[in-house]
C-alpha cells in the first residue's frame, strides 16, 4: 500500500500535487533565488518604490505562503495518519493468517508424530505467548493517541483545516482582503497590509503547535506499530524454529524407519529373486543344491546373498531409467507391461553391467569355465551368448512379479513427470 493510494479525492490529489512541487530541493533553490532576486530589484531600482528596505510585501508575501503551506501539511497529516491505520490494519491482518498458517502446520507435525511413534509427541510445543495476546490487542490508531482535552482539541482543529477547502478559503480570504484594502474598504489595513501579515503570523503560530501534537501523534502511534510489528516477527521467527526443530526430530525418525523398511523390503526381494533363480536354474535342468548358488535361502551362503541384496537394491534405479517407480502393492493392483523390447533390453543390459562390477569387485576374472574366481559372463553385453542373455532378459519380465511377490508394484510416470 502506498500513500498516494490514500488520495482518493480530487483536493487530496491536489494536495499530494503541491506536497511533490514544493516538497524538494529545487523548489529551496528556487525560493533563495527569487528572495534575491527581490532583494536586489528592491534595494537598486525595479521595485524599489513598490517594496523598499526592510521588504515589507516580501514579508507579507512570505507570510502568505507559509499560512497556506500549513493548511497543506495538515492535509498530509490527515493522509499520513489515514494510510498509517490502513497499513496497521493490514499487518494485522496478515500477523493473523499466518499464525493461523502456523497453528495448522503445527496440528500436522502432532497427527505425524502420532503415526510415527504411536500417539506420542516427539517435543512439547509451546506457543508463543503473543500469538494469543494478538487476537485481543486491535491495531493502533493515530486517533487514539490524541488523549486528554487538548490531544481531541488538537485533534479536532486537524480535522477542520487538514484540508484542501480550508486552503481554498483561507487563499480566497487573503486575497479577497488584499482586494479589500487596495480598494479602500479597508482602509485600517492599506498596503503593504500590516494588519493582515499579523493575523497570519498568528494563525501561523497556532497551526505550527498543532502540526506538533500531529507529529507527536504521529509518532506515538508509529511507535506502537514498530513495537507490535517486532513481536509479531519474533512470534513467528519462534514458531519457525519449533517447527524446525519438530521437523528435525521427525527426520531422525523417519531416516530410521526409512532404513528399517528398505533394509525387510530388500530382504524380501531378494529372497524372491533367489527363489525365481532357483527355479528358472531347474527349468534348465540344474537340480535344487547341486551347488553353491541354488541352496535353500537359509543355507545359501553370505556371499551369494549379499549377491541377492545388491541385485534387489538396484532394481529400482533400473526401472527409474524407463520413467518407473517402485511403490508399496494396493489393492486392485495395477496391471503392469513393458511398452516395448527396447525396455526389456535396456534393464537386461543394466542388470548384466551390475553384475559384471559386482562379480569385478569380489575379484573375479573372465573364464572360460564357472570357478570360484572365475566367470566366463564377464564380458561385455554384445559378446553374450543368446543363451545367456535370455536369463538376464527372463530375469526382467519377472520382475514385475517378484516385486508383487515383496507386496510391491510398478508405477509408469506421466510423460510431464520425467
Amino acid at each position: 500500500m502506498r500513500i498516494t493510494d490514500e488520495c482518493v479525492y480530487l483536493n487530496d490529489r491536489i494536495a499530494a500535487a503541491l506536497t511533490r512541487w514544493v516538497g524538494s530541493m529545487w523548489t529551496v533553490y528556487a525560493t533563495l533565488a527569487i528572495v534575491a532576486a527581490w532583494i536586489g530589484m528592491a534595494t537598486l531600482a525595479p521595485l524599489r518604490r513598490v517594496d523598499p528596505y526592510p521588504f515589507a510585501f516580501m514579508l507579507f508575501l512570505g507570510n502568505v505562503v507559509q499560512l497556506l503551506l500549513c493548511f497543506v501539511i495538515l492535509v498530509g497529516q490527515r493522509v499520513l495518519g489515514r494510510a498509517a491505520d490502513r497499513r496497521a490494519l493490514q499487518t494485522y491482518e496478515n500477523a493473523e493468517a499466518i499464525f493461523e498458517e502456523v497453528s495448522g502446520l503445527r496440528e500436522h507435525l502432532v497427527r505425524q508424530d502420532q503415526q510415527l511413534s504411536r500417539g506420542l509427541s516427539m517435543m512439547e510445543w509451546r506457543q508463543h505467548p503473543w500469538i494469543e495476546q494478538h487476537k485481543v490487542v486491535e491495531p493502533p490508531r493515530a486517533g487514539e493517541y490524541a488523549v486528554g482535552v487538548n490531544g481531541r482539541i488538537a485533534a479536532w482543529i486537524t480535522e477542520q483545516v487538514g484540508s484542501m477547502w480550508a486552503f481554498y478559503l483561507a487563499t480566497v480570504f487573503q486575497l479577497g482582503w488584499m482586494g479589500l484594502a487596495l480598494a479602500h474598504v479597508l482602509s485600517f489595513d492599506p498596503y503593504p497590509f500590516p494588519f493582515l501579515l499579523f493575523l497570519s503570523s498568528l494563525a501561523q503560530l497556532i497551526l505550527m503547535f498543532v502540526i506538533m501534537v500531529g507529529q507527536e501523534v504521529l509518532g506515538l502511534a508509529g511507535d506502537q506499530r514498530s513495537e507490535q510489528t517486532f513481536l509479531n516477527a519474533e512470534a513467528i521467527l519462534h514458531e519457525c524454529r519449533r517447527m524446525d526443530a519438530h521437523l528435525s526430530a521427525q527426520d531422525r525418525i523417519i531416516d530410521s524407519v526409512s532404513t528399517y523398511i528398505q533394509g525387510q523390503v530388500t530382504e524380501q526381494l531378494a529372497r524372491a529373486m533367489h527363489r525365481s533363480y532357483v527355479a528358472a536354474c531347474a527349468g534348465r535342468g540344474e537340480a535344487p543344491g547341486s551347488r553353491a548358488a541354488l541352496l535353500p535361502w537359509e543355507e545359501l551362503p553370505e556371499e551369494f546373498r549379499e549377491s541377492n541384496r545388491d541385485q534387489a537394491r538396484h532394481a529400482a534405479g533400473k526401472l527409474a531409467a524407463i520413467g518407473c517407480v517402485v511403490v508399496p502393492r494396493s489393492e486392485p493392483a495395477e496391471a503392469f507391461e513393458y511398452q516395448s523390447r527396447d525396455e526389456v533390453e535396456l534393464l537386461a543390459r543394466m542388470e548384466h553391467d551390475r553384475f559384471v562390477r559386482e562379480r569385478t569387485a569380489q575379484g573375479f576374472v573372465c573364464g572360460p569355465v564357472r570357478s570360484s574366481r572365475e566367470h566366463p559372463g564377464l564380458v561385455p553385453w554384445e559378446d553374450l551368448s543368446d543363451e545367456v542373455q535370455e536369463i538376464d532378459f527372463e530375469f526382467v519380465r519377472q520382475l514385475p512379479n517378484l516385486l508383487a511377490e515383496a507386496g510391491f508394484q510398478i508405477l509408469r510416470l506421466p510423460a510431464q513427470a520425467l
